[in-house]
């Protein structure tokens, strides 16, 4: 992993006392524990945002695996997991091509 670096953060008593408690019933000092929480945050935060991409097109099933650090047939599970509709990409686009040649033809 590296080096560490030390940072010093205020926390709220009522969060902190739940830090604490988190970190006794997993057997963890505080510091553990909170490196534990935000690393479960970051990567639950980052695979909302990967799957969003996807269903707005922005991104491809590989793009978002790379972005989450797994790998293809491994983001797909969690498509499905997620209930992410999951169309072969090259249709997805030839989809979205006919789409907006469509609405250019569409008379107002």
């Amino acid at each position: 992993m590296g080096k560490k670096i030390k940072i010093n953060t205020e926390f709220d008593p009522v969060l902190l006392k739940k830090l604490d408690a988190y970190a006794s019933q997993k057997y963890l000092d505080r510091s553990s524990a909170l490196q534990q929480l935000v690393s479960v945050a970051l990567r639950e935060n980052y695979k909302k945002e990967a799957i969003q991409a996807y269903r707005e097109g922005r991104m491809t099933i590989r793009q978002c695996a790379e972005m989450l650090g797994v790998d293809y047939f491994e983001m797909n599970e969690i498509l499905q997991s997620e209930k992410v509709n999951i169309i072969s990409e090259p249709f997805q686009k030839s989809k979205k091509l006919l789409d907006n040649l469509q609405g250019s033809f569409d008379p107002k």
